[in-house]
């Protein structure tokens, strides 16, 4: 084939054309399936939460599929028998079993994971000792990203229990510690008073908090736990606002929360 005068060899266009040919494909049937699997908008089947985690597995299965199509493609243009590496990798499947193994536990995990509705993209889930939120579920492996913005790709044979934040009502779990000489029964009172108040500013509680009493008996302080229902995976933000209300109304009331000190002596 000759462009501008030049001789280019057969492999290298059609190279580049079935290159091209994959990518449009590719950028097309995705392009069609973050349209019908569009999270923003209501789908009679699936809530929006798994919409968006099956177009995420839509998107990986069609990547996957296209690029191996397109390299067995790039093969046979450089006289390579596809067909007789087709056949033969049932061979080399014995050799290299282990490996295929832990690509298809990823695999029937990742389809766990979707349809036993486990979680799904941007849900809070606590994975080990990682908590984030969910980016994206691929065929081998699950980001998840941190507040601070850490990203952990967890391959998906790995993950087996699951805490996930997003899917019912959560409970933010406030422990507030007195000293030892304040009176229990007005402290009691004070907080109760501020949980009636707390559900009008701060609009992510559902039910008015409850104070369950004391919790603990510490070193140096008496621990109240209060609790409050609240909108799911909000517990962490409405807990830091629980606690700096309830700072505020025990510094008004002149109860005091016990701190660490440390007292130097001066020797003369």
């Amino acid at each position: 084939m000759k462009i501008f005068g030049l001789t280019i060899a057969k492999e290298i266009y059609m190279t580049v054309i079935i290159i091209v040919i994959a990518f449009i494909i590719e950028k097309f049937l995705k392009a069609i399936i973050k349209k019908m699997f569009n999270p923003e908008k209501k789908h009679k089947r699936f809530d929006s939460r798994k919409v968006g985690t099956i177009r995420s597995l839509l998107c990986n299965i069609v990547k996957y599929v296209i690029w191996v199509l397109a390299i067995l493609s790039l093969l046979s243009v450089y006289g390579v028998n596809t067909a007789a590496l087709i056949t033969g990798l049932g061979v080399v499947s014995l050799v290299v079993g282990l490996a295929f193994q832990d690509i298809l536990k990823d695999i029937l995990v990742g389809a766990s994971i979707l349809f036993e509705n486990w979680y799904a993209v941007g849900d809070l889930v606590k994975i080990g000792d990682f908590t984030g939120t969910v980016t994206s579920i691929g065929l081998k492996a699950t980001r998840v990203q941190a507040y601070t913005g850490d990203i952990k790709i967890i391959s998906n044979r790995n993950i087996t229990e699951v805490i996930n934040y997003s899917f019912d009502k959560t409970l933010a779990v406030v422990d507030i510690p007195v000293a030892y000489e304040e009176k229990l029964d007005k402290v009691e009172k004070i907080l109760q008073v501020a949980c009636a108040t707390l559900k009008d500013s701060i609009p992510m509680l559902t039910e008015e908090p409850e104070v369950w009493g004391v919790e603990e008996l510490s070193d140096s302080a008496v621990i109240f736990r209060i609790v409050g229902k609240c909108k799911p995976a909000k517990h962490f933000e409405v807990e830091r606002q629980m606690k700096k209300a309830f700072k505020n109304v025990l510094d008004k009331n002149g109860i005091k929360i016990p701190y660490m000190q440390i007292e130097v002596h001066n020797e003369k």
